[in-house]
């Protein structure tokens, strides 16, 4: 039954932005994503969403992609992470090494929060580089719905026991968690044995939903969207 449900609430919110004029594709394919990356306007993919880092395939790699008149205008990429019973700062430690370590003894991730280790666990996806050009920031209810969109997606592709980013404090404390459908807040994720490369910092957050909550969380987008559509039948 929640399987249909999501299924239902990810069309009406398909269907919204195609309203709103953007059409959303999924991109599976891993050689495709650099050329996504450029044609959005994004600088940068981080080392945990980019195909020359990861051993991507078309199982474990989702892009999403909003176009409007066949320029990409928004975008997020999701990867699977089945980490079984391995704690997630084993799992950590190992791809921030590869992706981050200067030398062969360098030492990426310390001490990890402990809440961390002990909740998520489990099937994972990491839903990360969200990115929206210029020409269309400022609109909150289309990225809320793209970000729903994202959400839905990933849980009917993978079922995951939770779905997690890492964004900057002065973000989070904007509300873009919620914007981008997190709604678990942790404050130092993890302890950094180098000095952080640029963007990461020792202030970031790690943002998470479970799949408990994710109903929860696409249903506040959804009733954005009809209070939306009712205001303005209401106008016209």
């Amino acid at each position: 039954m929640r399987t249909l449900a999501q299924a239902a609430r990810l069309g009406r919110l398909v269907a919204y932005l195609e309203e709103k004029g953007f059409d959303v594709e999924e991109v599976t394919d891993p050689s495709e994503i650099a050329d996504l990356v450029t044609d959005v306007g994004k600088p940068y993919l981080t080392p945990m969403s980019s195909p020359l880092q990861n051993d991507f395939t078309e199982g474990n790699i989702l892009c999403l992609v909003a176009r409007r008149d066949g320029v990409p205008v928004m975008m997020g990429c999701a990867r699977l992470e089945d980490l079984g019973s391995e704690t997630v700062g084993r799992y950590w430690s190992r791809v921030f090494s590869r992706a981050y370590a200067r030398g062969e003894s360098d030492r990426v991730v310390g001490a990890v929060l402990p809440t961390i280790e002990d909740e998520i666990r489990g099937r994972l996806v990491y839903f990360g580089d969200l990115f929206v050009s210029k020409e269309v920031r400022g609109s909150r209810l289309a990225l809320r719905a793209f970000v729903a969109i994202g959400h839905l997606a990933v849980s009917l592709k993978w079922k995951p026991n939770w779905t997690y980013c890492f964004i900057k404090e002065s973000d989070g404390m904007l509300s873009t968690a919620g914007i981008y459908g997190f709604n678990r807040i942790f404050g130092r994720p993890f302890q950094w044995g180098i000095e952080p490369p640029a963007p990461r910092s020792n202030s970031e957050l790690l943002v998470a939903v479970s799949s408990d909550d994710l109903p929860a969380m696409t249903g506040l987008v959804m009733q954005a969207v009809e209070r939306s559509g009712a205001a303005r039948a209401g106008a016209s």
